[in-house]
């Protein structure tokens, strides 16, 4: 598997990323491989956040996470390249129509297109990754603590573990692009993540949070 850092890889005129099928879903792969990033330094507004559907026999998990607003190198290029693969995934998702297609509905290149990094009012943009589970319910992302110790998530420990104000660095990957009722988007999952030593008091308000959140990133 072949993990991105987008210090080192910016995408410009870069024909390596391809959509194509994966089993029943569309994938987005580099090198023939699915797409697994670093991602620069993260923050968590609000924790950990789980939905259950009636077809699923465990509850999924998710967490919305912030990039902060530091102006180093790492984060900078963090930023611009996350939007940059929004801008070629656009593109690929066009040229590649005929994959989406389905009994339900038929595509169309006039799609709406819903961005990694989603708007969020006047605080920070966020992007939303999934704690991906096996057909057993156990948590398939390798969580490790400031210590680089790993740390086992269940469903009694997730909250805490994942709780409000936690800041770390993940390798995420994209689990499927989607196309639905007009509108396109891609799912991501955390594969590995490391916490880092900042964490924010849960008593501080979110404002604060937001202004204090000038964290640099390592190289």
């Amino acid at each position: 598997m072949t993990i991105i850092n987008l210090k080192h890889v910016t995408f410009d005129g870069d024909n390596s990323l391809k959509l194509g099928k994966s089993g029943r879903a569309v994938k987005l792969f580099y090198n023939k491989e699915p797409i697994q990033i670093c991602s620069s330094t993260l923050y968590t507004p609000f924790g950990v956040k789980s939905l259950t559907k009636e077809w699923s026999n465990y509850a999924e998990y998710n967490i919305d996470c912030s990039l902060n607003q530091s102006t180093s190198e790492t984060s900078v290029i963090f930023r611009n390249g996350i939007e940059k693969l929004d801008k070629i995934i656009e593109k690929l998702v066009k040229e590649n129509l005929n994959l989406f297609n389905s009994k339900n509905e038929t595509t169309n290149e006039n799609f709406v297109y819903s961005p990694i990094l989603r708007e969020n009012s006047t605080y920070p943009k966020l992007m939303k990754l999934q704690l991906a589970r096996d057909k057993n319910g156990n948590f398939e992302s390798f969580i490790f603590n400031e210590n680089k110790e790993k740390v086992k998530i269940d469903e009694n420990n997730i909250d805490t573990i994942l709780s409000k104000g936690k800041t770390f660095k993940t390798i995420i990957e994209c689990v499927k692009v989607w196309y639905y009722n007009g509108k396109v988007g891609s799912i991501w999952k955390i594969v590995q993540l490391k916490f880092s030593e900042k964490t924010f008091n849960k008593q501080d308000s979110e404002e604060e949070l937001y202004t204090q959140l000038m964290i640099l990133d390592d190289n």
